[in-house]
């Protein structure tokens, strides 16, 4: 490796690294620290396993500590390196701790901290000093310890939008072991004044102890979450609702691989004045035909309901469809419903509510005005041009074609996407309303 060529590339070249990824290397040379130095400065991302000398986190604690770091820092590692030693933990949770440039922190599965206890310290102490980041993804299996203070620190005294804690393993079933935050402490610290997280995601995290404590009160609410993700959660249904129920404004509700059935203790977020969710995913649950219907005949009336996901639920992969009926005639009727997301939907299904899916997604909620309002005119131009520039609703969409999907849609318009139909009907009803 040619690192006084590659350092002198990097400093002059004006462009910046969109990711840069460090693997383990044993061999510090004074040439190669000064390759790492110009990495960290042109990297917006850094993904890298432990560096195995001190003298390597040294530099990227200064470069974090100068603010021209990178903005993403993703600790990778694997199971036959060598963990981090407490010093080099300290070296680089200081970086992180004055660091005005790192916006996002990962510790993901396989990353080991040698003394994790002490670690669980100085992280939670580093991130409470930290004022630049705004997401954190952290690892139960790699720090395990010091939970509350981490939490605190994360929830309280950082800007962090989003959190992310996870357990670390791609595989679950009946003898996995899982981690665990205490609820009460979770709890407590969401529902606090100044407790500002937008985003909060909890993957195969188990709550302990029992939500169903003399201790647990029911008046605390969070009012900043706006989107919540339990998945995998080794909770039954009645404590999954009790942990819903904490947050009073939450807008998107992710509830995959939980084993529900019954969505009903959802509706004080669906339906009403006070309905706040926008956005519901429950795939991989045990949603049968009965429990199906039941949502679907209470659909027209969630007002504020945008996209809901039921992929591989019972319902939609079982034989029996009388459940379409239902929602279908649901769907029609709904105005603010704009995209219905599951495997095995048939084309029967797609051609009678793509127009009544496309007619919301077009804006036709604005017509549902009190009466004694009327839509201003002049709003209509925009109502109009919004509706030419919609994508129609995909039914089976995956989770990463969504991202594509969502990303070319904010991009300029091309010019066979024009939905004159949805123009159309929005003008019909507009004339009918009349």
């Amino acid at each position: 490796l040619d690192c006084d060529t590659l350092t002198q590339m990097l400093k002059q070249s004006p462009n910046k690294i969109e990711c840069a990824c460090l693997d383990h290397r044993e061999n510090v040379s004074p040439e190669y620290l000064a390759l790492l130095v110009s990495l960290f400065k042109k990297a917006e991302v850094l993904n890298f396993d432990p560096f195995g000398r001190d003298a390597a986190y040294a530099c990227l604690m200064a470069c974090l500590m100068q603010g021209d770091g990178p903005r993403e820092l993703v600790f990778t590692g694997h199971r036959d390196l060598d963990s981090i030693s407490l010093h080099q933990a300290g070296l680089l949770f200081q970086g992180i701790a004055f660091s005005t440039s790192v916006e996002t922190l990962i510790l993901s599965q396989e990353f080991g901290f040698d003394e994790p206890e002490n670690v669980g310290r100085a992280l939670a102490h580093s991130l409470g000093l930290n004022r630049s980041l705004k997401r954190v993804g952290l690892c139960m299996a790699a720090l395990d310890t010091n939970m509350q203070g981490i939490l605190g620190s994360v929830l309280l005294e950082t800007q962090v939008q989003s959190l992310d804690i996870n357990n670390g393993s791609e595989e679950i079933d009946e003898h996995y072991e899982y981690n665990e935050i205490p609820f009460n402490i979770l709890r407590d610290i969401l529902c606090r004044k100044d407790c500002s997280l937008k985003h909060l995601r909890l993957d195969a995290v188990a709550l302990s102890p029992s939500m169903n404590d003399d201790d647990l009160n029911t008046t605390l609410k969070n009012s900043s979450v706006r989107g919540f993700s339990l998945e995998c959660a080794n909770l039954d249904c009645s404590q999954i609702m009790e942990t819903v129920s904490l947050f009073q404004s939450i807008e998107t509700l992710c509830l995959n691989f939980n084993g529900i059935s019954d969505l009903s203790p959802l509706d004080p977020l669906l339906i009403g004045d006070n309905a706040t969710l926008k956005s519901l995913v429950v795939c991989s649950n045990d949603i049968e035909e009965a429990d199906a219907i039941d949502f679907f005949r209470k659909l027209p009336e969630m007002k504020r309901l945008r996209h809901v996901r039921f992929w591989e639920n019972p319902f939609i992969t079982g034989n029996n469809d009388s459940w379409k009926t239902m929602a279908i005639d649901a769907i029609q009727r709904n105005k603010s419903l704009e995209c219905i997301e599951g495997d095995q939907f048939d084309e029967h299904f797609i051609d009678k509510t793509k127009v009544a899916l496309s007619l919301n997604r077009g804006g036709r909620r604005a017509l549902e005005v009190e009466s004694s309002s009327v839509l201003p005119a002049n709003l209509w131009p925009r109502v109009l041009e919004r509706a030419t520039n919609i994508v129609y609703c995909n039914y089976s969409i995956s989770e990463e074609e969504e991202q594509l999907h969502y990303a070319s849609e904010a991009k300029s318009k091309p010019v066979e996407s024009t939905r004159v139909d949805v123009v159309f009907w929005l003008l019909r009803e507009k004339m009918v309303g009349q």
